[in-house]
């Protein structure tokens, strides 16, 4: 994202006001078909394939659910595989771009309007595989594992969850973001990124098992954020795996299975409460 890319700044931190800024325009669609040709190609949805085939067999005909969709790209990349996908979130102008999108593509799909961190229980237990991109990173404290517990709590027992966060590790993210804020032109509010160490915490607490975290990205990270976005120099994206993804990468991906039971609230709060120390 450019600073001629960015929607207006806001002084709330958290809750729909934000996504309604950032979801305010439908996105060209020219640059929609790159950013989903983009991600299909990407380590993500490599590594998400790779991971559900293991654990759930083929992707064709899971019940999948994305929470805090936005456009649903990952939802869109499953949907074109054959699963059954479910698009949940609170805001309703990311819903209505997101059912003009899979109406362009021709791709059946389920949209929600709900809250995932309140009443689910219309939802619960019901989907093979929990998704989300960019949205755990956005609560504080307690908050950041009850978001991890609302995709354990839609998953049947067995199921599988696939979450990805920026790495709070990776330098170039952390002094784009900086930079942004420092001209008041972040517009994502509260973002706090996550180290692999309390990822896997929280995950297990939320109650999932087999829980592995990767981070990978960091060339993607450095063409994106710095060459583009910093110093505005028009270049592709450089996708291409390095020695530095596992340790300064910008994508941390959490993958795991849900167990049959969740952490007590007490060992929640012990916790670390993800102020954005790096760990």
């Amino acid at each position: 994202m450019t600073p001629s890319q960015l929607v207006a700044p806001t002084t709330v931190t958290t809750g729909p006001a934000i996504w309604d800024r950032v979801w305010r325009h439908a996105p060209d669609i020219e640059k929609d078909e790159i950013r989903l040709a983009r991600e299909a190609r990407g380590r993500r949805w490599a590594e998400t394939v790779r991971f559900l085939t293991v654990a759930l067999g083929e992707l064709r005909g899971l019940r999948t659910i994305e929470l805090g969709s936005g456009l649903g790209d990952l939802s869109v990349l499953l949907a074109r595989a054959g699963a059954d996908v479910t698009l949940l979130d609170y805001c309703d102008k990311a819903l209505t771009l997101a059912r003009q999108r899979f109406n362009r593509l021709g791709l059946p799909a389920t949209f929600a309007r709900a809250d995932f961190l309140g009443d689910l229980s219309e939802y619960a237990g019901r989907y093979d595989v929990a998704l989300s991109i960019g949205v755990v990173e956005h609560f504080r404290g307690a908050a950041r594992t009850a978001a991890l517990t609302a995709h354990r709590a839609v998953l049947r027992t067995g199921g599988a969850v696939v979450i990805s966060v920026p790495h709070a590790l990776c330098p170039t993210y952390r002094i784009w973001k900086t930079y942004l804020q420092f001209r008041g032109w972040w517009p994502y509010g509260l973002e706090i990124p996550y180290t692999r160490g309390e990822l896997s915490r929280r995950a297990r607490c939320a109650g999932f098992e087999q829980v592995r975290c990767q981070a990978f990205g960091f060339r993607e990270s450095w063409s994106e954020h710095v060459l583009r976005g910093l110093l505005r120099r028009d270049v592709g994206v450089d996708d291409r795996a390095s020695r530095l993804d596992a340790a300064l990468g910008l994508v941390l991906m959490m993958t795991g299975i849900a167990g049959g039971r969740s952490c007590p609230a007490d060992d929640v709060m012990k916790l670390p409460d993800g102020r954005g120390s790096v760990r």
